[in-house]
Formats: structure tokens, sequence, C-alpha cells
């Protein structure tokens, strides 16, 4: 476990599936800011998980910046959450030849994770305008 993981009311595995189901379309990005986070890091985590980041371009980089860029400012977490999201979201792109997929200790998992914390405390939908550059 990290060592500042709050105690929540939910499980975010659960929460991850449940706003998949809810905000991701079969193809193609989000129509949501909350949609497109998950459709990313679930995404991006299962890519890493299933075979190593074998397909591993220029599109995971940018997406896994996309959501440092969207979530690691916000003031929901504290100053400590912040940094950690940057450190994890940098470990992914360095490691990504041979990534932790240690699994609750995993940086994916840790970003999955604060990815659903962002989208719990943000319910009320925020348009995404599809990203041309993204081509996954």
């Amino acid at each position: 476990m990290w060592p500042f993981r709050k105690k929540k009311a939910y499980s975010w595995k659960k929460e991850h599936t449940r706003l998949w189901n809810e905000l991701v379309p079969p193809q193609g990005q989000a129509a949501t800011l909350q949609g497109e986070l998950i459709r990313v890091a679930g995404k991006l985590t299962d890519q890493a998980f299933r075979n190593g980041n074998m397909n591993w371009d220029s599109d995971h980089e940018h997406m896994w910046r996309f959501i440092g860029a969207q979530i690691s400012g916000d003031q929901i977490f504290s100053a400590s959450e912040r940094t950690q999201i940057q450190e994890k979201i940098e470990e992914i792109i360095r490691d990504q030849e041979c990534p932790n997929l240690d699994g609750d200790r995993s940086p994916y998992y840790f970003i999955s994770e604060k990815v659903v914390d962002w989208c719990m405390a943000h319910p009320k939908p925020i348009p995404h305008a599809e990203d041309p550059t993204l081509r996954r």
C-alpha cells in the first residue's frame, strides 16, 4: 500500500469498471474528460499488463502526460499525492521497456486509482474535445 492512501468509501477497481461501462465508448475517444481519463488509464494499464508495453509508441507517452496534466495539479490531492502522480507517470515512461507490474504496488495501478479518485471528486460531466493527434 502507498504510505498516504486514504480510507475510501469505494473500491477504486470497482469504480473504474463502473465508470468505464458508463463513460467509455466502444471505440474512439470519450465525450467527457472523465471518460477519456478512464479510457486512457485503462487502455495503457492493460497494454502494460497484457503484453509488457510491446506496442509502446509516442502516443503512449503523450497519453500518460495527458493524464498527468489533467489530474496532478488538482487540489483534491495533497501536495505529496500530486508529486507522486508526476513521479509515477515519469516512472512509467522511463521504464516502459521493463514495466513494474507488481499489481497494487505498480505505478499503473497507482495512476489508475488516482484517475478514479479524480473522477469521483468531479462527478459533473466535463466535455472532452477529441484530440486528433491520438491514434489510439
